[in-house]
């Protein structure tokens, strides 16, 4: 079933191969921005209030760095204010450009999938990207807070550990090497697991909002439930990341030497990087096409013929049970 998922995932891909060449373009936008953004900005703002940058290369130690970075600061007040209005600003225009991009393209492989005769139009993309851009940017939310609660708690976990590898340590040396290896191992996997459990949760989230249309709310509770009945998707969808991370080791690989190469090497692998980039956006549009194909065949489609299949037999049971009309029956007159 997986193999037939993921041909569904690249056929749906190539007749949307517009969407490639859209994250390229946002990735071209996106480094052109952050130069008239934060670089220009910055640029001006050194001009205008005159830094030295022999002040900075005469802190040689580590008292030195945090008492002179207090000075700098206090004296170049106004460019360290530009410098982070430019960069908050530049990180807020590639957040919206790029959940509006993913939005769009939710919303074309929904199309797609829903119906096979649909394609890549630009109306239908930058309708269905402003359908969606507001329950994804809540959903994201939603999942960064999650984000940041696991990583919490597995910190918590780990000074746990440290501190009972350090208590061991001053019983036994062996007791302490044993722990340190077995603490090592348990957060490594609970880690893998929790990471792997919240990627999950976000791609069949997002997937379920665009079949449902649901709230981020109400599309996180059903995508909990849709995980814990159907365990299968959890493997599918780490089948599918390990191969999306053996791609791009691959494309890392293959592209390392040309650096190496004197003169020419930072010519070619310039190319290179806009290549291996289309190959990991192309290879991320079958990922993420390949979970909705998974959804749409195991969640969507199951609850959709239910409620349909409901529907019908209520309606003709109405029917059957409907009184039969009133029937008059002519008695002889006496």
């Amino acid at each position: 079933m997986f193999i037939s998922i993921i041909k569904e995932g690249i056929n749906t891909v190539h007749k949307n191969w517009q969407l490639v060449l859209i994250q390229l373009a946002v990735m071209v936008i996106s480094c052109i921005s952050f130069f008239l953004i934060v670089g220009i900005p910055i640029a001006v703002a050194f001009i205008i209030f005159g830094l030295d940058l022999t002040e900075i290369l005469r802190l040689t130690d580590i008292s030195s760095i945090f008492k002179g970075s207090a000075d700098l600061l206090k004296k170049y007040f106004g460019i360290a204010v530009i410098i982070l209005l430019s960069i908050v600003i530049y990180l807020a225009f590639i957040t919206v450009m790029w959940l509006f991009t993913l939005s769009g393209t939710i919303g074309i492989l929904k199309n797609s999938i829903l119906n096979e005769k649909d394609r890549f139009t630009f109306k239908a993309f930058w309708t269905e990207g402003k359908h969606f851009f507001f329950p994804v940017l809540l959903f994201s939310a939603l999942i960064g807070i999650i984000a940041i609660a696991v990583a919490f708690m597995l910190g918590i976990l780990g000074g746990v550990a440290s501190n009972i590898i350090e208590l061991a340590k001053t019983q036994e040396a062996t007791l302490a090497l044993f722990l340190g290896v077995f603490f090592s191992l348990v957060l490594l996997s609970a880690g893998l697991f929790l990471i792997i459990i919240t990627l999950s949760i976000t791609v069949y989230g997002v997937a379920n909002i665009a079949f449902t249309r649901k709230s981020p709310v109400i599309a996180f509770k059903q995508t909990i439930n849709y995980i814990y009945s159907i365990p299968s998707s959890i493997i599918f969808y780490g089948i599918l990341l390990m191969g999306y991370i053996l791609s791009g080791f691959i494309v890392i690989f293959i592209g390392s030497p040309l650096t190496l190469i004197p003169i020419i090497g930072p010519i070619l692998s310039m190319p290179y990087q806009l290549i291996s980039y289309v190959i990991q956006g192309y290879i991320g549009l079958i990922m993420l096409s390949s979970v909705f194909w998974y959804y749409y065949r195991t969640g969507y489609s199951l609850s959709h013929e239910e409620s349909t299949h409901h529907y019908h037999t209520s309606h003709g049971l109405e029917r059957e049970q409907s009184p039969a009309p009133e029937q008059r029956e002519d008695y002889p007159q006496a």
